[in-house]
């Protein structure tokens, strides 16, 4: 059945690829469409590993590049829910609610390669 995947954390080559050209909510360690990452983030060269995590505290989620927290939000919140609906996904019912569901990695069509992927239950 369709269905409308959930939050993203966007990864990709902010110099080389053409959706990270639309702006700083499509870029590297963004809410995808949604919520830019900080300025000033330190991010790797294609070709150099880019370390990544995203924390999840009941509704609190974090995404972290290279150390760095370039990203907070707080699901189901009014300021969420005011940045989905300026989003690609407003009309997406329910988006950004859920705290659990499935977890997904989708690509471009370009090459990516990932390591040491964990998930742990805190």
């Amino acid at each position: 059945r369709p269905s409308t995947p959930g939050p993203e954390y966007q990864m990709l080559d902010d110099k080389g690829h053409p959706d990270a050209k639309a702006g700083a909510k499509r870029q590297t360690a963004s809410l995808y469409d949604i919520i830019p990452p900080a300025e000033g983030k330190i991010v790797k060269a294609p070709g150099e590993w880019n370390e990544s995590k995203i924390i999840v505290k009941g509704n609190l989620v974090e995404h972290w590049l290279n150390g760095g927290k370039v990203v907070s939000y707080e699901l189901g919140s009014p300021e969420l829910k005011a940045a989905i609906s300026a989003s690609k996904f407003k009309a997406a019912a329910g988006f950004g609610e859920k705290v659990t569901g499935p977890i997904m990695i989708t690509d471009h069509s370009d090459e990516v390669s990932f390591r040491f992927i964990k998930i742990r239950v805190l």
